[in-house]
């Protein structure tokens, strides 16, 4: 009984990992965090500007950046499967917005 709760338990969560670029670069020790209903995961991306976050619910979700004093974000899908995802921070008019690639 156990052992298939703790299955049933690990099929339950999903996970997303990639990458954020501005221009060029890739983002290092940026704050990110993905809001799946209720809950809010916070990560940062590592010094080449990769990141995972693993969350405990599937479906449509929101992950978040932190960029020069603003909170930016997209929606995205998780899955109960790791999922990869690109982003691109990008400037226009002076209004920064994060886009998937």
């Amino acid at each position: 009984m156990l052992s298939l709760l703790l299955v049933l338990t690990r099929l339950s969560f999903g996970e997303i990992f990639g990458d954020i670029k501005a221009g060029d670069r890739y983002l290092t020790m940026a704050d990110v965090s993905l809001t799946c209903g209720t809950e809010t995961v916070v990560a940062k991306t590592d010094s080449v500007g990769s990141f995972r976050i693993r969350s405990k619910a599937n479906g449509k979700c929101r992950v978040s950046l932190k960029w020069k004093e603003q909170t930016i974000g997209v929606d995205v899908v998780v899955f109960d499967r790791p999922t990869r995802y690109r982003f691109s921070v990008e400037e226009v008019d002076g209004k920064s917005s994060l886009k998937r690639l």
